[in-house]
């Protein structure tokens, strides 16, 4: 009996120890068994192989099949996906032209070579008595109006005593310029005819007292804290349209609005001005032995600089300047791009202390004026300033180069060289050039250049115009005089169009692409895998229950 008993015992712990082992495999039966299932059941191209009983060897080809294509897949994918991060932004061309009435006309500075009239004072004697030494010979007033005269003029560096300019430069500067009259005489805009005077206004550049078209007043482009001459870069009586870059003319604007619109094209709608010099004011010693006109084409917000960019019109010539606008423009879409990447700012994404609008080229200036208030404790005279920034005279124009020239070639280091570093924040100074973190004037998103073709030629002026004016006025031995006609080529151009690369439709489509193509996986190859590990086990539990479905 005890043995009965003892084999009893053994029974029962084998039975416990093969039930666990027979669910348990039961259980990976059933798992092998579902997958088989939804391998014949789902639509991505070859798992219906890895579910049929077949060989061995014919599971294992198909599986190498399936793993080399779909690492094919991800390799593509993959390079959709770093294009895409490369370049999350291109340009192109927009499918429609634009009319030019869309822009306006460009704003036009027109810069006269000979700065000062003669007969207030001579920079070439006083120049030539500093250069003989003859310093005793000077009075006060010249010495100080020849300080002045050399901040426009090019003066050698070692005749220049003041490293500050007088708050009376400008005041000074406009007195001894040459006056409106003795520059302009005839103006005409779209085949009529205006007085000049109402067309051009005094502005200060870089090259002194200039006149410009079609430019925006002061109190549209600098912020209300900026210093400005009261008589310099204003443009009154001018009927504003809220014109702007990014939004160009409002649609209940009319066709005579300021900054005048581009109308027409042709030589027939140009601006045209007739420009003299008089030959008792020029001065060979203040300017380069090239004589005439600087002229230079800006949009209505940018401050002209003619360090930058110009055309020349010679004395006695007229220039035809076919004008060519090139835009661009930027989709909504790309606004949610950081700004790094699209390498492009909305206005209202940077601001700046001077302007109330941002521009590449403003942003440029202003950082210049920053950047040489550091070096040297001034700034230039055309720079914008605050009431309390001291300007920079004669004897600071070394200073003020050096401090250009340093801001330009480490603009260069930081696109260049820095900006390829791995680690950024390792060298903030290579080969004396430090990294700049101030100066970041990325092109705006909404922009537009116009591009100049010019054509001159020797202008027999005297014959012409002695018939409309008085003998004496055109005196050729006293006077001379040159024509610029400035007109658009065409009355539509073709604008640039800044988009994004992969749009979610593009993306989607690129990426789903690719999978159907090597995989046949769809979005509904994905509702299948989520349908057998969800909805039907539940279901497969309500009808036969067990998870796994009927058993077989």
């Amino acid at each position: 009996m005890k043995h009965i008993h003892a084999m009893d015992e053994k029974s029962v712990e084998n039975l416990e120890e093969e039930v666990p082992e027979s669910l348990k495999n039961s259980f990976f039966k059933s798992i092998r068994n579902y997958f088989r299932e939804y391998c014949v059941c789902s639509s991505i191209h070859g798992f219906r192989y890895f579910g049929e009983k077949r060989t061995y060897f014919e599971r294992g080809w198909w599986f190498i099949v399936f793993s080399i294509t779909l690492g094919i897949c991800i390799f593509f994918i993959r390079e959709v996906y770093l294009k895409w991060d490369r370049s999350p932004v291109i340009v192109s061309f927009a499918t429609t032209q634009t009319p030019i009435y869309q822009i306006p006309f460009p704003a036009v500075t027109i810069c006269p070579e000979t700065k000062l009239q003669q007969n207030l004072f001579n920079y070439t004697e006083i120049l030539q008595k500093m250069v003989k030494d003859q310093n005793d010979n000077i009075t006060e007033k010249e010495y100080k109006l020849f300080e002045y005269m050399s901040m426009v003029c090019n003066t050698p560096d070692q005749f220049g005593n003041e490293e500050i300019l007088d708050k009376d430069f400008f005041e000074v500067l406009r007195n001894v310029n040459i006056v409106f009259s003795d520059i302009f005489i005839y103006c005409e805009y779209m085949g009529m005819q205006y007085k000049c005077k109402n067309m051009f206004n005094p502005i200060i550049t870089d090259e002194g007292i200039c006149y410009s078209f079609n430019m925006l007043d002061k109190s549209e482009i600098y912020n209300p804290k900026v210093v400005h001459h009261k008589y310099l870069n204003n443009v009154p009586n001018k009927t504003r349209s809220g014109w702007s870059m990014e939004d160009g003319y409002a649609d209940n604007v009319g066709v005579d609005t300021y900054p005048k619109r581009a109308l027409l094209a042709g030589t027939k709608n140009s601006l045209q001005v007739t420009l003299i010099s008089r030959k008792t004011n020029i001065d060979y010693t203040c300017k380069s032995s090239l004589q005439g006109f600087r002229v230079m084409l800006h949009t209505p917000t940018r401050v002209p600089l003619f360090s930058q960019q110009y055309f020349r019109v010679p004395l006695n010539q007229e220039v035809v300047a076919a004008i060519q606008p090139n835009m661009i423009t930027t989709s909504d879409s790309v606004k949610m791009y950081n700004p790094q990447r699209r390498k492009c700012y909305f206005p209202s994404e940077r601001k700046l202390k001077f302007f109330l609008k941002y521009t590449s080229l403003n942003c440029k200036l202003e950082c210049l004026a920053n950047y040489t208030l550091n070096e040297c404790g001034c700034v230039g005279f055309y720079m914008p300033r605050f009431n309390d920034t001291l300007l920079c005279g004669s004897a600071s124009r070394e200073c003020m180069r050096r401090a250009e020239r340093k801001l330009q070639m480490g603009t260069l280091y930081n696109d260049i060289i820095f900006s390829k570093q791995k680690n950024r924040t390792r060298k903030t100074k290579i080969n004396g050039y430090k990294k700049l973190k101030f100066c970041d004037c990325m092109p705006i998103c909404t922009d537009f250049t116009y591009d100049v073709e010019t054509s001159q030629t020797d202008w027999q002026y005297i014959k012409n115009l002695k018939v409309l004016y008085d003998e004496e006025q055109l005196n050729e031995d006293e006077i001379h005089i040159s024509k610029l006609n400035l007109f658009f080529k065409s009355s539509n151009f073709i604008t640039s169009v800044r988009h994004e690369l992969y749009g979610p439709t593009d993306f989607l489509a690129n990426f789903g692409g690719l999978l159907g193509l090597f995989t046949g996986f769809s979005i509904l190859s994905l509702m299948e895998i989520f349908y057998f590990l969800s909805v039907r086990l539940i279901c497969n539990v309500r009808l036969y229950g067990y998870w796994a479905g009927p058993e077989r």
